[in-house]
């Protein structure tokens, strides 16, 4: 994480923050907000949420922002919508390759198997 601080200590204030002052829904908090209370970026305060996600945490988000789940309900609604997302970037990304037979390698190959070449990384 960039920051002025610390990666660690600003993931752990960040975390006590939210929630501290934006647990459940309706104390939501925006990303501008939060970057300018942290000085931090907006790529930052999304490497942060998805990082405290990553690490068990229950960072929700909604159309009002981030905050910390006041209960599984949130919780399950924050999981649900972040599910409707993958799907809909899974179908972009079908299209996305779809779109290579437009763009032959040196090979004259019109497909990629992206799956095969990531695992190799």
């Amino acid at each position: 994480m960039v920051s002025r601080k610390g990666g660690g200590e600003v993931e752990h204030d960040f975390l006590i923050y939210i929630k501290e002052y934006h647990t459940g829904k309706q104390k939501a908090v925006s990303s501008a907000y939060l970057q300018d209370r942290f000085c931090i970026s907006s790529r930052t305060v999304r490497m942060l949420v998805n990082q405290l996600r990553n690490d068990g945490n229950p960072i929700c988000s909604g159309d009002n922002g981030y905050y910390y789940a006041a209960d599984r309900e949130e919780l399950i609604a924050s999981i649900r919508q972040m599910s409707s997302r993958i799907r809909e970037i899974s179908k972009a990304r079908r299209g996305l390759v779809k779109a290579l037979e437009h763009f032959p390698d040196d090979n004259g190959q019109l497909r990629l198997d992206l799956d095969n070449e990531a695992e190799k990384r």
